[in-house]
């Protein structure tokens, strides 16, 4: 068990070992289920033609596909759990440091709460309609919702990255990486949405993944 003292002398309250590890495998968690349910997935994006629509949602192996979707979304409750415990692990220090941790909670519940919304059901809606007699241009829209649904759950991405940076720097735990290159990683993703989602999606979950990787470690104090 570690103990963080504040400036003022008095012993901050403490975090054992066991909850940061806790908190990085259930954040690392997520991150291997997620690409491995991806890779047996079928995505369109937006702007394919109506003729490639077809032939990847018609073509598709359903029973392959949703059932690496629901691993996905399952992977997304753990991604909750995750919030949870890496939340309350930099919730500690200045009312900043509080704060920022809160904030980095709610909108991580907000971004499972709309990943598992808007980015599961219209495409699992699309490829079914596409296999049992929807018009195509209906099958677009419907894909579509899920397309423009996942910018904007990247741009939440970023400013759970702000905000759980701030909380890193202000707390003085994980500084560098979870600290400083959050607000960093968070800022680009914020501004660089519209233009290039995918990859500032992908730059998020390296972030992630190196977050989850030191929390594995144990805790580090300032």
């Amino acid at each position: 068990m570690s103990t963080i003292t504040t400036t003022a002398g008095a012993p901050a309250r403490t975090t054992t070992g066991t909850l940061w590890r806790v908190g990085g495998g259930l954040a690392l968690a997520h991150v291997v289920m997620l690409f491995a349910a991806i890779t047996q997935e079928v995505m369109v994006s937006h702007g394919t033609s109506l003729t490639s629509l077809q032939d990847k949602y018609g073509g598709a192996n359903l029973t392959r596909v949703f059932t690496a979707g629901y691993v996905e979304a399952t992977s997304f409750v753990v991604l909750a759990a995750a919030i949870v415990v890496v939340a309350r692990v930099f919730r500690r220090g200045s009312e900043g440091a509080q704060v920022g941790a809160d904030i980095f909670l709610a909108l991580g519940v907000t971004f499972v709460a709309a990943t598992l919304a808007v980015g599961f059901a219209p495409g699992a809606a699309a490829m079914y309609g596409a296999q049992h007699g929807a018009d195509m241009h209906t099958v677009a829209v419907v894909n579509d919702v899920r397309n423009f649904g996942y910018q904007l759950q990247v741009m939440i991405q970023g400013g759970m990255a702000i905000a759980l940076g701030v909380a890193a720097v202000l707390g003085g735990q994980l500084r560098r990486w979870v600290g400083w290159a959050g607000i960093a990683i968070g800022v680009a993703t914020v501004v660089g949405t519209p233009f290039a989602n995918n990859g500032l999606g992908l730059l998020w979950y390296i972030w992630w993944v190196g977050l989850a990787v030191l929390m594995l470690k144990g805790p580090k104090q300032a």
